[in-house]
């Protein structure tokens, strides 16, 4: 009897789901895409290597004309070494000199021009701020205001003997002081001098005066006497503040003070 339910051949393949089937993209597909990564690439290349060429070009630029600006400078410093050595005839070394003074001129500009692109001011100013000490009983009579170092504030300026402050930069100065009285002299008008000398043993002058008036003794108001102005100091000049009688000064906090600043 033959077995009509068995056969050799395989079974016939099942059928697809519909909407399963997704056609696979051609070869034509492709080439568009890989032509505009090809073309990214080469435009990236081509943006580095310019600016490389860029970098380059202006870094060479920028040596030149620095070494074509500063060429003049370094010859003349170097002519000023042959003066030095008696090289160079008188005549020339005059010519050098005022060369020398142009770039001193130059880079001086070039500091100030710096300092208002940065807001900062020069480094080097001077100023000071003295707070007035109260004279300690038992020590000798003086009409010179002491100051208290502790408390008062200077920059480039010294001070000597507690009453003198010592200028260390050449330059203008605005200078002010300010006193205040709160007794009656009976003969001598209330008066506050700033004074001027040259070094330590130099001769003193009235650079500043002012006067207040009280009235008389009855009075028991505060008179002040301020005085400010500008003055051209050089190194190791010294100002002080002299007063009618320290006994009457008024020496609350903020009533008597006494400073400059360089313009």
């Amino acid at each position: 009897m033959i077995n009509t339910y068995q056969t050799s051949m395989p079974p016939p393949p099942i059928p697809p789901r519909l909407g399963s089937v997704m056609s696979a993209p051609g070869p034509g597909h492709s080439k568009p895409l890989l032509r505009f990564l090809i073309g990214m690439i080469v435009l990236q290349m081509v943006l580095l290597l310019g600016g490389f060429a860029y970098l380059y070009h202006t870094d060479n630029k920028y040596h030149k004309d620095l070494d074509s600006k500063y060429l003049d400078d370094m010859i003349i410093l170097k002519r000023l070494e042959e003066c030095e050595k008696d090289i160079q005839s008188v005549l020339d070394c005059k010519k050098l000199v005022e060369k020398y003074k142009s770039i001193l001129a130059k880079v001086s500009q070039e500091e100030g021009r710096a300092a208002k692109i940065t807001g900062d001011g020069p480094s080097y100013g001077a100023m000071a701020r003295m707070i007035v000490k109260q004279p300690v009983s038992g020590t000798p009579p003086t009409k010179y205001l002491e100051w208290n170092i502790g408390h008062s504030v200077r920059k480039n300026v010294q001070y000597y003997m507690s009453s003198w402050l010592k200028v260390l930069q050449p330059g203008d100065y605005n200078i002010y002081s300010q006193v205040a009285f709160s007794k009656w002299h009976p003969k001598t008008p209330l008066a506050s001098r700033v004074k001027l000398r040259k070094g330590e043993t130099g001769e003193e002058k009235d650079l500043m005066t002012a006067y207040c008036s009280l009235g008389d003794q009855d009075h028991t108001d505060v008179c002040t006497a301020f005085q400010g102005g500008v003055f051209s100091l050089e190194p190791d000049d010294q100002l002080s503040v002299w007063v009618t009688d320290p006994s009457l000064v008024n020496y609350e906090e903020g009533t008597t003070t006494f400073g400059l600043y360089k313009l």
